[in-house]
């Protein structure tokens, strides 16, 4: 899902390259003033206004499979830590749902904090969707306490969406062409075209060749964002009627979720 709100920017995209005779690479391991960090939950999961139903339990569900601890928060309870509490974990992760409210619900110096904690303290970031849109959002003015919109964490325009949006597709089952060369079939739900991180594309829109799911540095974080749901479960498909020729797509969430956490990026297409 995507913002469907107030605000709706059309941006211009650059010619992609082709499609076909892509190599893997990867992104610099770790900056120099990034160092493994120590963390005492690994998960923060946004639970908050406006979160897609169903996404926070299907990202538990894949954290529960892998053993690994995390905490809900609802939009409350987030406007209520502090720097110190958000450096208590190791990754930060924003489901799917209506972004634009999602920023309404958190107060400016709250989402100033978000940024802070995956800049400046290394706190990794990962985003489905509407979580892409937040974490790609221009940075607080000077003077201000926060950003206008979104979390700023990667400052750039706001994300324009991939093309099926503006034809009044709602959703719809999307190939992407990954690291190793395979393709696969991933549920997308209005959701945007990522930019071009340097040595940061992890999968491409096949029909386009624009980023699909990408990885980037911001300060001392790994941010690792999907513009579809690698992480959906099978009810989604069934029930919006979408059949999927290869099944389900949540081992790219964990390595997405494990990428963030160990500062260990994933593969690259370019």
């Amino acid at each position: 899902m995507e913002i469907k709100q107030k605000l709706r920017f059309i941006c211009t995209v650059a010619l992609l390259p082709t499609l076909f005779g892509w190599n893997s690479y990867a992104l610099e391991e770790r900056p120099k003033d990034s160092p493994q960090r120590d963390y005492e939950i690994p998960a923060l999961i946004y639970n908050g206004d406006m979160t897609a139903n169903g996404d926070p339990e299907a990202i538990t569900e894949i954290l529960d499979n892998h053993e690994v601890t995390y905490q809900l928060a609802s939009s409350e309870e987030f406007n209520a830590m502090t720097a110190e509490d958000f450096s208590k974990f190791g990754i930060i992760i924003w489901p799917g749902g209506y972004a634009g409210y999602m920023s309404e619900s958190l107060l400016p110096a709250t989402r100033e904090l978000i940024s802070k904690a995956v800049t400046e303290q290394g706190v990794g970031f990962v985003g489905f969707c509407a979580g892409a849109f937040m974490a790609v959002s221009p940075a607080a003015l000077p003077g201000e306490e926060g950003p206008a919109w979104g979390l700023g964490i990667v400052p750039d325009d706001i994300l324009p969406y991939y093309h099926l949006e503006d034809e009044g597709t709602e959703y719809a089952m999307v190939d992407l062409k990954l690291a190793d060369q395979s393709i696969r079939s991933v549920l997308w739900w209005g959701g945007p075209i990522l930019p071009e991180f340097p040595h940061g594309v992890i999968a491409r829109y096949t029909d386009t060749g624009e980023p699909a799911i990408a990885e980037t540095w911001a300060g001392k974080g790994l941010v690792v964002l999907a513009a579809p749901h690698p992480e959906s479960p099978e009810n989604w498909r069934t029930k919006l009627g979408l059949i999927d020729a290869d099944g389900l797509d949540q081992d790219i969430a964990w390595e997405m979720f494990e990428a963030a956490l160990t500062h260990k990026p994933m593969p690259t297409l370019d």
